[in-house]
């Protein structure tokens, strides 16, 4: 038996969701830069570099697409390096476009460096840190090269902001907007206000994670649950006694199924097949009705297999599931109690079948010919009460087998009593056979000793008869 085949709901392959999240945030990213960038060039002419810009958006697409491709390790921690490197040189390319989008006279744009800052505890505790002091490195740069005041405002730093500048490029380069000034002081309390609020979000990042954490610890524990609980009843439905097969009720597919129901099934594998190509039912429309509805019985139902017929009770009853709605097919196998049925139905001998309180268990068509409203579980002593005899004639005492003939009407019938013990109890169960006789075999009508009464009369007869003993 094979677990894996017969799961009621396959098992997910695993993916850290902390890299989708990831990849989910630099492509919000993506987009906070595009409309911050583009709306304010188009509606306020923001002169910006607009080419330089948008190479940069299309290394964050590139970015995006790693992420994408090399995201979904097999295991807790794989490729996490390569991850990280994709993440600093997202932080790089973001800073490239905010040196392009205006830079220091573009101070809102710093704000999108908090994104990345907060994604990254989607890679490990500490990241959120790195992170922000990689940001701050990053605008600090930018601003070194793009503000000489901000050089003289911090001594020594002149030489390298110069030398920054020229390797940037923004030596002499044009002001975004013509005229704008400001004292090296403004520039230093900007950047000083941008690292202090970076690392408050890598501080609120951290408290995430760690509920992220949590969480996710919680849905693996409820997962691993349910995968058990899942096998648990898939494997109660294969080892059923009984020929079962779980289907789902909208699109007639066999789920799973009990060892014992391939004996009615025509392919080797039911699973995941529909039910009709896998069981050859006579009349596949009542056993779909049952399933589709609201369950029930079939009492007969024939099924194929191969180029043998056999007589089946099928019972489907609905098993509710949030969101699929199964229904649990059980199949009964009723071929050798049909065939005895119909044997008896046409021997040409009423037949009663009594337990040992005298209740009517079971009777053939020649029985219900023979006695009006005939009933299962009626009491048989008012049924069959004859003048003269004990109230339980019928049973044969030690020697287990009774003859006698009795006159119901205008024919004589040869009555055999039968007892069959029962397997581990002192009770039996009788069988009464009714043989019809023409009145030439009774003999000498002397023989009669006694009259006897019917409580249920024949439907075509008189409503006297007479116990005969046997010649």
């Amino acid at each position: 038996m094979n677990i894996g085949d017969t799961q009621v709901i396959p098992a997910p392959t695993w993916i850290d969701p902390r890299i989708h999240l990831l990849d989910d945030t630099w492509l919000l990213t993506i987009f906070a830069i595009l409309l911050g960038t583009v709306v304010p060039w188009l509606l306020s002419s923001l002169d910006i570099n607009f080419v330089a810009a948008c190479l940069g958006l299309l290394a964050l697409g590139a970015i995006h697409i790693s992420f994408t491709v090399v995201g979904k390790p097999a295991r807790v921690g794989e490729r996490r390096p390569v991850l990280t490197l994709l993440h600093i040189a997202g932080i790089v390319i973001v800073g490239f476009i905010w040196m392009n989008a205006g830079g220091l006279q573009n101070p809102a744009f710093l704000i999108v460096f908090a994104l990345p800052v907060v994604g990254a505890i989607f890679l490990s505790r500490w990241q959120p840190y790195l992170m922000a002091i990689l940001a701050i490195a990053v605008a600090g740069v930018v601003a070194l090269a793009q503000a000489p005041e901000l050089r003289w405002y911090v001594p020594g730093l002149n030489a390298v902001g110069a030398s920054l500048a020229a390797i940037l490029g923004q030596q002499g380069s044009a002001s975004t907007f013509p005229g704008f000034y400001a004292p090296s002081a403004y520039y230093a309390v900007l950047l000083q206000v941008f690292a202090i609020l970076l690392l408050a979000c890598a501080v609120a990042a951290e408290y995430l994670g760690t509920i992220f954490e949590r969480l996710h610890s919680h849905v693996d524990v409820a997962r691993a649950e349910a995968e058990r609980g899942q096998e648990f009843w898939t494997t109660l439905i294969e080892a059923m006694p009984l020929p079962a097969l779980l289907i789902d009720s909208d699109t007639l597919q066999v789920v799973c199924a009990s060892a014992r129901a391939a004996r009615f099934q025509d392919q080797e594998s039911a699973n995941g097949r529909p039910l009709f190509e896998v069981i050859r039912f006579s009349y596949p429309e009542m056993v779909q009705e049952a399933i589709s509805g609201s369950g029930g019985v079939v009492p007969l139902s024939m099924i194929k297999v191969g180029d043998r017929l056999r007589a089946t009770e099928v019972q489907v009853r609905h098993l509710a599931q949030p969101g699929r709605r199964f229904a649990l097919v059980v199949i009964h196998d009723r071929t050798e109690e049909f065939t005895a049925h119909a044997a008896l139905d046409v021997s040409g001998q009423a037949m009663l079948v009594l337990d040992s309180q005298g209740r009517l268990l079971s009777f053939n068509k020649p029985a219900q010919a023979l006695f009006a409203a005939l009933d299962r579980d009626s009491d048989a002593s008012q049924m069959l009460s004859l003048g003269g005899m004990p109230p339980r004639w019928w049973e044969p005492g030690l020697t287990g087998r009774r003859k006698m003939h009795i006159e119901i009407g205008p024919r004589v019938y040869q009555v055999t009593c039968s007892a069959t013990p029962l397997p581990g109890e002192n009770e039996r169960i009788y069988i009464v056979a009714f043989l019809p006789m023409g009145r030439a075999a009774l003999g000498d009508r002397g023989d009669i000793t006694a009259a006897a009464h019917l409580a249920d009369a024949p439907k075509h007869a008189l409503s006297n008869s007479t116990l005969v003993t046997p010649p």
